[in-house]
């Protein structure tokens, strides 16, 4: 299935705020609820979408630095590495990137010996972890959401 426009006004209104109404998204749609229904369930059936979720602030929930972090991997151990920063709790998003680049980690903590107790304590205890590169993140510029 190809998405049309109405497709992605749809998945466009729901990035912006997943809580609005089918009667509401019909409305800008100039489409009936039922329409809009159905199109949201085959955009979840055919995997367009893949769930709905909150966005929580770090800051308001008591976690203050936000960091960026790049880990060279050795290369056979890049899969066992990807599986264990997965649990890691401090790991928000982790994506493999192409080349040199090894793993990119956004991270979240309360404070920095937070940060530098989980740098060195958990990430650099992963075998197979070569250097790591952290850049706090002094503001957002864009955020994902």
């Amino acid at each position: 299935m190809t998405l049309d426009d109405i497709d992605e006004q749809i998945i466009s209104m729901l990035q912006e705020d997943g809580r609005r109404s089918y009667s509401e998204i019909a409305d800008a749609a100039e489409r009936t609820e039922v329409t809009i229904r159905r199109r949201v369930k085959r955009l979840i059936d055919e995997g367009y979408i893949k769930k709905f979720t909150v966005v929580l602030d770090p800051m308001k929930m008591g976690r203050r630095i936000r960091a960026i972090i790049r880990v060279k991997t050795v290369m056979k151990e890049a899969t066992v590495i990807s599986k264990k920063v997965q649990h890691f709790s401090e790991v928000d998003e982790a994506y493999f990137l192409d080349g040199a680049c090894g793993i990119m980690l956004k991270v979240t903590v309360d404070d920095l010996s937070d940060l530098r107790e989980f740098l060195e304590l958990k990430l650099g205890k992963v075998t197979g972890v070569g250097d790591i590169e952290t850049c706090i993140v002094l503001e957002d510029i864009k955020p994902p959401f």
